[in-house]
């Protein structure tokens, strides 16, 4: 029984520095009087070199920030006052409402960005005073577009310069003005107006409101008058030029919209005429008297409108003045003597229209051939050169070659506005 005993001995004395050298020493932490002491808690670390080492240790909780409740820097922000809160819900409607203006959103963007101060100084000075400014500009915008009732009540708005004028203008006065104007316009659409506009017209005039006048005059009456368009293009048609006439089959070959029906109407059909009545113009040139010639070259010259007066009533007056020139009105006798070889005679005619032959023949009597015609006109040649065949001939070959320089003009009208 010995053996075993040494044995236990000998291997505890080998074991017992290894345990007394791995174990903490508590000793000088423990408390006095024998009180048993109880586990310790390891310290927190408060930032700095010891956030550090707890990032070290913390593994996987490294990267969070160390928080100390007794930090004031670390305390959350303090909540807004429920004034402040009430009055940031008034700005933000302010400046979702579609009715405020650049200024009103400007300054309330800018105080949502401030302070609860900032805030309530918005709604007590700021909304109201660039308010006013928004309406002055409005007012102002809408006076320099109206009519002349919108006009006139948009200027005594400006001038009393007080919200409440400015107000009373925005919300009531600018509508019954503009009814007043709207009248006026379709009064001015009766002129020229095809059968759809003026039944309309005539209708609103008796019994519209003004929210159906207002939609017309902006956009019902182009439907309308679209359609009136089409009927006059189809009866331009009859008595058109070739210009003119070829202008309207290609348009209505296509499907143009009501604005290309109104340009063509307003404008292009007269550009088309024109080049019509110039083509004539030119034609008429051949065989003219002298003021007959002088009024067509002047209209050539001239605008449109004067074109246009010249073939109505001015060439009727050229011709009467040239026919007034040649004393047409009276008759022509002729009496001829002369010797037993040669004969000579003069007299005027009443037929022909601008100009007087004086024939002079030979003959182998005493008699002269005294048989004058006027140019152009019915009465027989002296025996003395070209025949009427030949005259006639030369005469159409002249109105050709005039009618060739009017379309060569008009072409080259065209394609000078084509290029530009």
């Amino acid at each position: 029984m010995k053996l075993p005993r040494i044995a236990s001995v000998v291997a505890t004395a080998a074991i017992a520095p290894a345990v007394l050298l791995s174990s903490p020493a508590f000793a000088a932490d423990a408390p006095s009087g024998g009180t048993p002491a109880g586990p310790s808690v390891p310290d927190r670390p408060t930032g700095g070199a010891a956030g550090e080492q707890a990032g070290v240790h913390g593994g996987e909780r490294a990267s969070e920030p160390a928080v100390n409740p007794a930090d004031p820097q670390t305390e959350s922000p303090q909540a807004e006052s429920p004034q402040a809160a009430k009055d940031r819900a008034a700005v933000e409607a302010i400046l979702a409402d579609p009715a405020s203006g650049p200024g009103v959103r400007e300054a309330a963007e800018k105080a949502l960005k401030g302070s609860a101060a900032d805030l309530r100084t918005f709604l007590e000075v700021e909304w109201a005073r660039q308010q006013l400014e928004d309406d002055r500009v409005r007012v102002a915008q809408m006076t320099e577009a109206g009519g002349r009732a919108v006009r006139q009540a948009g200027r005594e708005a400006l001038r009393a310069n007080t919200r409440a004028a400015l107000t009373e203008f925005l919300q009531h006065g600018q509508h019954k003005a503009r009814f007043e104007d709207d009248k006026v316009e379709m009064l001015r659409m009766l002129d020229g107006a095809g059968r759809g506009i003026t039944e309309a017209v005539n209708r609103l005039l008796d019994s519209g409101t003004p929210e159906e006048v207002r939609a017309f005059v902006a956009t019902g009456q182009h439907k309308i008058r679209a359609v009136d368009d089409r009927v006059a293009l189809f009866a331009m048609l009859n008595g058109a030029g070739p210009g003119l006439k070829e202008g309207i089959v290609n348009l209505l070959k296509g499907t143009p919209s009501p604005a290309e029906l109104r340009t063509f109407m307003t404008t292009t059909q007269h550009e088309l005429r024109d080049e019509d009545n110039m083509v004539l113009i030119w034609a008429m040139l051949n065989g003219a008297g002298p003021e007959l010639k002088k009024a067509a070259i002047n209209a050539i010259n001239g605008t449109p409108a004067d074109r246009a007066e010249f073939l109505k009533t001015g060439q009727n007056t050229a011709r009467d003045k040239d026919k007034a020139a040649t004393g047409q009105t009276g008759t022509g006798t002729g009496t001829g003597t002369g010797t037993s070889t040669t004969g000579t005679g003069t007299g005027t005619s009443t037929t022909g229209t601008t100009t007087t032959t004086v024939a002079t023949a030979s003959g182998t009597s005493g008699t002269g051939n005294t048989h004058v015609g006027a140019a152009g006109g019915s009465g027989a040649l002296a025996s003395t050169g070209a025949g009427t065949a030949t005259a006639l001939i030369a005469g159409g070959s002249a109105a050709a070659l005039g009618a060739s320089a009017g379309l060569a003009y008009a072409g080259r009208r065209r394609r000078a506005a084509s290029r530009g």
